[in-house]
């Protein structure tokens, strides 16, 4: 946190003086009065000059009281505009970390918490740091001072009027730690309470589908439940402390009163030094009661700051290093070295060698569960191997930037996400700097003419949330069409075909085969996809690779791949296949042309 104070440290400190210069001047308001008292009103026979000094003193509390507002103003302005500007700060650095985090941080936490955590957590981690040094340093130092003051002018009284504020301090001490706990406990319900909410709104059709209402609501209902009670429970820790400060206040101003009359009248005080010490307990406990309600802001306060601070100490998990340097433009050669990778202590891929030659494309089949996306994500480092090394045109991706890495490698996942924005926004997500020429020519390729001219907005029709306005097979057109925008050197094709019907797989494997010719191309089967025309097909099995070869060379053979192949054509048991063809690569200049031989196959084909 301090990290994010520092740049504002002299409008903070600004701000803080400003408070503290009103302090004084509320410290100085009784003393016109005293004056009067003990020089007007209190003097016979009456002074010629009573009259001036009444102006004066008159003058003087008016003098105070327009100095404080003033002061007070532009306090108050500096200390909030300067904390929105903190909050923003924070907002921003835990968004863009958040997004920096790996798959696996967000794999194990929830969307809507840490959305909670970005908005609420750090609005109240603002409020908690403006209240801090808009209320609890001033009204400090007014507590000091009134005490100092009074003690000052008559030890006996002043002491007397501070008799019961030890008590008075033990129990907001106490009230404040247990505040505190309640608030920590409401947080993390209302970040679970969030998560219920992102997780039903993004899974809609299937709550709805499934009629899951019912266990939503009743999820939802019991985290905010829990919030409730303990919100409920921090009030009434707050609510206790109200009453226990008029109280100690009542007391206090009963004792002033007795004790200080009985000086007056013995000799022992001036009439106006009584009044100042009246008027100081009558507020002394004014910002007593501020700091106690202050509790319960800054207890919710910690809670959210911890929470937020929590998510900016977590390391992402894949980095740049201290030496990383920007990729140079890749052929689209890779070579992975004795890769070895685990989740947490669940080994997925186990010392895996291969080569793949720029313009090839080469197919990845096993079982599921074999490893196989998880070998496709290593190479755009969405992970990094424990063991081994990748290299791309003989560099260790260790040593060059993500950023630049990612920006030569293009996807087409099984699941195409897509984001707020029309369909010309998502298809510029591949290449964002692309004119609209080039989307439209990219559109083309991946057949997205077919539906986007039925459009009333064309390219500018918004998709919706995740895209649902349009239907699997359009989605995963719009991610070919920016997979061609962005004519990448590497293309990672991960099971797109997996989950569509029969007339969208074809519509899908003819816009497949529009994809740029010489690339480099990986296609992962989730299921038993082979590719024909795929130069080689690497079988991988438990996170070993296990054969290597082209089709024919691999059914040549007994092996894991035979068995898949037998299996797919009814020669053998269990695993359901698909397939897709492509062109065999070949190599040519980057280009948004397609090859102007592609053909494509469909069927249970391995």
């Amino acid at each position: 946190m301090r990290d994010f104070v520092r740049p504002y440290r002299r409008a903070l400190a600004t701000g803080a003086l400003l408070s503290f210069v009103a302090v004084a001047l509320g410290l100085a308001q009784p003393w016109p009065l005293k004056f009067v008292v003990d020089n007007v009103l209190d003097v016979n026979p009456r002074p010629a000059d009573a009259g001036t000094r009444i102006a004066w003193a008159c003058g003087a509390l008016a003098a105070l009281i327009g100095l404080s507002a003033i002061v007070d103003y532009w306090s108050t302005r500096l200390m909030a505009s300067t904390g929105l500007r903190l909050a923003n700060d924070l907002r921003e650095a835990a968004f863009t970390h958040i997004n920096r985090l790996s798959l696996r941080y967000h794999g194990e936490g929830r969307v809507g918490d840490l959305a909670s955590r970005i908005t609420t957590d750090v609005d109240r981690s603002q409020e908690m740091i403006v209240q801090a040094l808009s209320v609890l340093g001033p009204n400090v130092v007014m507590m000091v001072g009134m005490a100092g003051l009074m003690v000052l002018l008559d030890p006996v009284l002043g002491l007397a009027a501070l008799a019961s504020t030890p008590v008075l301090a033990y129990a907001t001490y106490e009230s404040s730690v247990a505040i505190r706990m309640a608030a920590r406990k409401a947080r993390r319900y209302d970040g679970e309470m969030n998560a219920t909410v992102t997780e039903s709104l993004s899974a809609i059709h299937m709550v709805q589908a499934f009629t899951l209402e019912r266990r939503q609501i009743s999820r939802f209902g019991e985290a905010s439940r829990r919030s409730l009670d303990a919100g409920l429970a921090s009030v009434r820790l707050q609510a206790r402390l109200n009453p226990a400060v008029d109280i100690a206040s009542l007391v206090s101003m009963v004792v002033v009163l007795g004790v200080g009359s009985w000086r007056v009248v013995n000799g022992r005080l001036s009439l106006g030094d009584f009044l100042v010490v009246i008027s100081y307990v009558g507020t002394l406990y004014k910002p007593i009661k501020a700091l106690a309600k202050l509790s319960g802001v800054m207890s919710r306060g910690g809670a959210a700051r911890e929470r937020v601070m929590d998510v900016l100490a977590e390391t992402p998990d894949v980095a740049d290093a201290a030496h990383a340097e920007p990729a140079p433009p890749f052929t689209g050669r890779i070579e992975l070295c004795n890769v070895s990778f685990a989740y947490g202590s669940t080994p997925v891929l186990r010392d895996v060698s291969l080569r793949i030659d720029p313009g090839e494309t080469l197919a990845v089949v096993g079982p599921t569960g074999a490893g196989k996306s998880t070998l496709a994500s290593l190479i755009p480092r969405l992970a990094d191997p424990q063991q081994g090394m990748i290299l791309l045109d003989h560099h260790d991706l260790r040593d060059m930037t993500v950023r630049s890495v990612r920006r030569q490698i293009s996807m087409v996942l099984q699941d195409c996400t897509m984001l707020h924005g029309t369909i010309a926004d998502n298809i510029l997500v591949g290449k964002p700097e692309a004119s609209m020429k080039a989307v439209r020519r990219a559109a083309s390729l991946a057949l997205l003419d077919e539906f986007v001219e039925r459009l009333p907005d064309g390219f500018d029709t918004p998709v919706g949330e995740r895209g649902v306005t349009l239907s699997g097979g359009q989605r995963q057109r719009v991610a070919i069409a920016r997979a061609i925008l962005r004519d990448a050197p590497i293309m990672i094709l991960d099971e797109p075909t997996s989950a569509l019907d029969a007339v969208s797989e074809e519509l899908l494997i003819r816009a497949l085969g529009n994809l740029p010719s010489g690339r480099t191309r990986i296609v992962i089967a989730h299921r038993l996809s082979t590719i024909r025309r795929a130069d080689r097909i690497a079988v991988i099995d438990q996170g070993r690779l296990v054969q290597l070869g082209s089709h024919d060379e691999l059914v040549a053979v007994d092996g894991l791949y035979r068995r898949l192949h037998g299996s797919s054509t009814g020669q053998g048991t269990g695993i359901e296949a698909a397939s897709v063809g492509f062109e065999p690569a070949a190599v040519s200049s980057p280009s948004l042309n397609p090859s102007p031989s592609v053909s494509a196959e469909s069927g249970l084909v391995p």
